[in-house]
């Protein structure tokens, strides 16, 4: 249709069919003689013309608003209010299909106002919606509830119902043949709607379906560029940590090249991670669940890391051995806790390096006692530099202490914790522990030991370190403990004054007076307990320890009274009826402390050999 045409059918659209005017602007325009059908003809095709540049227009504007949308939701929000305000419709909705399920579902409303028809799921193919959406380009009814064109689903119609639904018109979304939905208008009575409604509403749906693809594949693109923006993050994070763990290696390494002490590798650490980290030893983690304990996850024979409710742990582990630990006060993130784990190591090395200076030191001061104990009057000065190394001075008073105590093994360790600190040399000495210090006391060791579950029986004197009275202030306090021991005497002794003539005459008494005296006392009791069997001098010694009383002396020998009497009278009758009185009583006790010891020493000779 040319501009002139255009122009003609505007004139006719807006003139009445008899009108003058009409015949001569239609001859004007070489269109002579038009009769009144003519004219409607005309009409018709201007109001034609009229709707189709109407609905350009109006596909172009919605077109427009489409593509500018950036996300599904504003895209699909846009096309539900558009379709209902350009058909004047109650309603417009969009669903959306779910191939999986074969269903579709309504994903976005304009003007629906009950809950029951906004979530309307149903099987493709069934309602006008299914038939839409699953299949048939256009669906529409009239009176839908009773409509027997399609299939009906009870709750699908009970939606309807509630919405006051009546008319529906659904056309399918498609793009290259693939169906993704529908697009619907619907009103609360009845409505026909018309080929050119239906003509807008395809194409409004067409356009939608481009759209709703287009917007699908820019997401898809966003999210790709941000999940490679989130790696490239991550791969830069990756990149930094890692040059901060190599500087941090370095500086573990100079630590360890520099032999600095475990709080000092504490104090590195703490400022690396910004939280307080302090060492632990050994005996601090025993009440750790550290054997059982989860390990890291950098996997590791020298360090296991336990998490409880105020800090974190990580244990230095040799073996079955837990040597140590750092403690991280407060909750520590992955960073953190790696490089925490990355100190495991190093701490490891730290503690056996000295536990290897303390084991040659160990030797060293038992090499220092044995020497002391057998005299050092020849090479004293020799002696006496090795003593310096460990605060000894000659001419300084000191403490020379023997021990005694019922497991070896751990009170050679409890005694090695207890005297590092304060100086002096430990080791041992014919099966009894030794001490030589100026600040260890015997009450310190016997509290230590007893913390430990250990039974101990202690001799202490103190005396001027010098080579003749180390020696003697040795042996006094190895036969101390000794006799102490013999006796079943636990605590702590001073051989010159706590073990009373017993210990007087252990201390002043040749050995072969010592002997004589007690086979003086003892030998009638000896000789018939041997010819019979007997036990009268563990009575009599039993007897005198509970100042004569059967009865206690029945209950500690596990026998009855009568029977101590019995061995009494028998007593009496070997060595004389006053035995257990004055001063034969006194002879006789002391004798038999004496024979105590030294069976006490006969005995543990015979175990050794």
């Amino acid at each position: 249709m040319t501009g002139s045409d255009a122009h003609l059918l505007d004139l006719l659209q807006s003139a009445p069919d008899d009108d003058p005017t009409i015949q001569g602007l239609a001859a004007s325009f070489g269109r002579d003689g038009l009769s009144r059908a003519d004219v409607q003809q005309l009409r018709a095709e201007v109001l034609q013309v009229r709707q189709q540049r109407e609905t350009a227009q109006i596909i172009a504007e919605v077109a427009t608003n489409i593509n500018a949308a950036v996300d599904v939701d504003e895209t699909l929000e846009l096309v539900c209010h558009r379709s209902k305000h350009l058909l004047g419709s109650d309603m417009a909705y969009i669903s959306l299909n779910d191939q999986s399920a074969q269903e579709t579902y309504i994903r976005t409303t304009d003007g629906v106002l009950t809950p029951e028809y906004r979530g309307l799921r149903m099987p493709l193919g069934t309602g006008i919606l299914g038939q839409a959406a699953g299949g048939s380009t256009i669906a529409q009814t009239t009176e839908y509830l009773d409509d027997s064109s399609f299939p009906h689903i009870p709750k699908v119609d009970e939606a309807v119902r509630l919405e006051g639904v009546v008319s529906i018109l659904a056309v399918t979304m498609r793009v290259k043949g693939e169906r993704s939905g529908a697009l619907l208008v619907a009103e609360r009575r009845q409505r026909r709607y018309t080929p050119q409604e239906v003509d807008l509403l395809s194409q409004i749906a067409g356009l939608a379906a481009v759209a709703l693809q287009r917007t699908g594949l820019i997401n898809d693109l966003r999210a790709s560029l941000s999940e490679r923006d989130e790696a490239r993050a991550e791969a830069e994070a990756r990149h930094r940590f890692l040059a901060r763990i190599e500087t941090f290696d370095q500086t573990l390494f100079e630590v360890l090249r520099h032999e600095g002490s475990p709080a000092e590798l504490a104090q590195v650490i703490s400022a690396e991670i910004g939280v307080d980290v302090r060492y632990l030893q050994r005996s601090e983690v025993k009440h750790l669940r550290v054997d059982g304990a989860h390990r890291s996850a950098l996997p590791s024979d020298n360090h296991r890391t336990i998490e409880t409710e105020a800090s974190v742990v990580c244990a230095a582990v040799a073996g079955e051995r837990t040597l140590g630990a750092f403690e991280a006060r407060g909750r520590l993130d992955h960073d953190q806790r790696v490089l925490l784990e990355r100190s495991g190591p190093v701490l490891t090395a730290i503690i056996l390096s000295e536990e290897r200076g303390i084991a040659a030191s160990a030797e060293e001061q038992q090499s220092l006692i044995t020497r002391l104990e057998q005299g050092a009057s020849r090479d004293w000065k020799q002696i006496s530099r090795q003593l310096q190394r460990y605060w000894l001075r000659e001419g300084s008073k000191v403490r020379i202490i023997s021990i005694g105590c019922d497991d070896l093994g751990a009170g050679r360790a409890e005694l090695r914790e207890l005297a590092a600190p304060r100086g002096g040399i430990a080791g041992e000495s014919g099966g009894l522990l030794v001490a030589i210090g100026e600040n260890l006391t015997g009450e310190e060791i016997e509290r230590g030991f007893a913390g430990s579950g250990l039974r101990s029986s202690i001799a202490e004197v103190e005396t001027v370190l010098t080579a003749s009275q180390a020696e003697e202030a040795l042996l006094h306090t190895r036969r101390s403990v000794r006799a102490m021991q013999a006796l079943d005497l636990t605590g702590v002794a001073d051989p010159r004054w706590d073990l009373g003539l017993t210990g007087l005459l252990l201390a002043h008494l040749p050995a072969s007076t010592a002997s004589d005296l007690v086979h003086h006392a003892v030998a009638p009791l000896l000789s018939y307990d041997r010819a019979h069997g007997s036990v009268l001098l563990d009575t009599a010694w039993v007897y005198l320890e509970n100042d004569g009383n059967a009865e206690t002396t029945a209950r500690a020998m596990h026998v009855h009274a009568n029977t101590v009497r019995q061995r009494v009278r028998r007593i009496a009758e070997l060595i004389h009826p006053d035995w257990a009185s004055g001063r034969r009583r006194t002879d006789l006790h002391t004798a038999l402390r004496l024979w105590r010891v030294r069976r006490h020493e006969t005995d543990k000779a015979s175990r050794t050999r």
